[in-house]
């Protein structure tokens, strides 16, 4: 028998560790998470798949229970009531424009922006408009600034307003507005009144 050294037996188990070595990093950095990305991207294409099939079979109509005809039924009912959201409005305002008060309405910033037959009726003989900021020069000169100033802090505060002043023809008026409020905070604008003091 003969006798192996034993430098070629360190050589021989060194190198097969080697070989064992270089095949476990080929195996972590290449081939693990190339399997890995396989295995995740058919797991992907069956969620894919799957995804398609359910959001087909929800697209065909199927007697009320499907995403489509949810939609459908929530898009006719905004429909209908803004239809019953214009007509309650068009009646406010035909009320309003036939009332036997004075009124009229402002935006956010103060400026008239509707008021009914009895206003108009009641203006035309102290100022030719009254349109956006012209309503002030309905008041009496010395009584503008103290109105203004009043009705821009209750337009801040979004609060009532409430004043009596005297109009250009010296008529004395009492004007009562209600801000419109979309919010606590915030609102849409003012329906004043105005009515003659006795």
């Amino acid at each position: 028998m003969t006798e192996i050294n034993p430098e070629i037996i360190a050589i021989i188990v060194g190198s097969i560790g080697s070989v064992i070595g270089f095949f476990t990093f080929l195996w972590k950095r290449f081939v693990k998470p190339l399997v890995k990305l396989v295995k995740n991207h058919d797991v992907f294409i069956k969620s894919v798949d799957d995804l398609r099939l359910l959001i087909e079979k929800e697209l065909q109509t199927n007697g009320g229970n499907s995403i489509k005809d949810a939609i459908i039924d929530m898009r006719a009912t905004c429909s209908r009531i803004e239809g019953r959201q214009k007509v309650i409005i068009q009646r406010t305002k035909a009320a309003l424009h036939y009332s036997n008060v004075a009124l009229f309405e402002t935006d956010a910033e103060g400026r008239l922006v509707w008021c009914n037959a009895m206003m108009q009726d009641y203006t035309k003989d102290i100022v030719s408009s009254i349109e956006g900021f012209d309503w002030i020069n309905l008041f009496a000169e010395e009584e503008r600034e103290e109105v203004q100033a009043e009705f821009f802090s209750c337009l801040k505060m979004n609060r009532r307003f409430n004043k009596t002043t005297r109009l250009q023809n010296n008529t004395t008026v009492r004007l009562i507005g209600y801000p419109y409020r979309i919010s606590d905070s915030e609102h849409g604008g003012f329906l004043i009144s105005l009515q003659e003091e006795v």
